[in-house]
């Protein structure tokens, strides 16, 4: 019997039943014969480990964590919008000094050279219009018309422009006050001349009264101009060209200008002090540090 079950043992296990029914039959030839037969290791033959059973999902099911890949990680929140806060409004007293300077040629040179070189402007009411050195900020006094801070500001780039020309410790006192005074000369003509071109943009409705020291820059202007025409017909020769007229104009009504800043006739805008006298003050500040440090 053990035989013919032995035959049958090797055909079935040639066949494609398989091994679950070749174990079965190991089993039962165990109980026939009486033997102690060990439980059938899972383990193959060839060595090595059994693979686990593999569950695909069914199509549109996400899988299992730990089944056929990691598990998906979650989406970061978007969070919160990002703003950018708005850009501060400019006061209106800027806005309405910008719209001035840009009127003029000169006003729209001016405005430029500020921002290119990033020179602060504020405004406010009182303490009158200057340069300052220590913070580089031109200050602007609003209680003035839009059309004389234009022509103020465009006085200040003259001096934003030449800080240190003069220099107090490298001249005599005398020396100083005249090229400083020859500084707030030239800013003050640049005044002038922006008004003027400002007077002939807008004609003769809407242009602004005459600026500081415009009158008498104008008169001493023509009365060269006319004096030295008036000497060249007596002497029988030609009139000025108008190239020589401008030269002879503003040499005159520069000197004016500058007459009139050196006798006392225009004060400080900030303490009403004669330029003379602050800018000799200026001078024995700077000389006397150097004194008092003994090294300059």
């Amino acid at each position: 019997m053990i035989l013919v079950i032995a035959a049958v043992i090797g055909v079935v296990a040639t066949s494609s039943i398989g091994g679950k029914i070749s174990g079965g039959l190991e089993s039962a030839i165990c109980e026939v014969s009486g033997d102690d037969c060990e439980t059938p290791s899972t383990t193959p033959r060839s060595g090595g480990p059994v693979a686990g059973p593999s569950v695909l999902p069914t199509p549109g099911q996400q899988p299992t964590p730990g089944q056929n890949g990691p598990t998906p990680e979650p989406s970061p929140s978007p969070g919160p919008p990002v703003r950018t806060p708005p850009t501060p409004k400019p006061p209106k007293e800027q806005t309405e000094t910008e719209a001035v300077l840009n009127e003029t040629q000169m006003g729209r040179d001016a405005l430029k050279w500020v921002k290119d070189n990033g020179v602060r402007v504020v405004y406010r009411s009182g303490g009158g219009s200057y340069w300052s050195d220590d913070d580089k900020t031109f200050y602007i006094d609003t209680n003035q018309s839009p059309e004389e801070r234009a022509n103020v500001f465009v006085h200040e780039v003259n001096h934003g422009k030449n800080r240190n020309v003069p220099d107090p410790k490298k001249m005599d006192k005398n020396e100083y006050v005249d090229k400083a005074i020859d500084e707030e000369t030239q800013g003050t003509v640049d005044q002038i001349k922006n008004n003027q071109q400002l007077q002939q943009a807008r004609g003769a409705n809407g242009a602004p009264p005459d600026t500081l020291l415009q009158n008498e820059y104008e008169a001493a202007y023509q009365n060269a101009i006319d004096a030295e025409n008036k000497a060249r017909a007596k002497a029988q020769r030609p009139p000025l060209t108008p190239e020589e007229e401008r030269r002879i104009g503003e040499d005159a009504g520069r000197k004016r200008v500058k007459d009139a800043f050196k006798n006392g006739e225009v004060v400080s805008s900030v303490d009403g002090n004669t330029y003379p006298e602050n800018y000799g003050d200026a001078w024995d500040d700077a000389n006397e540090s150097c004194f008092l440090w003994i090294f300059c």
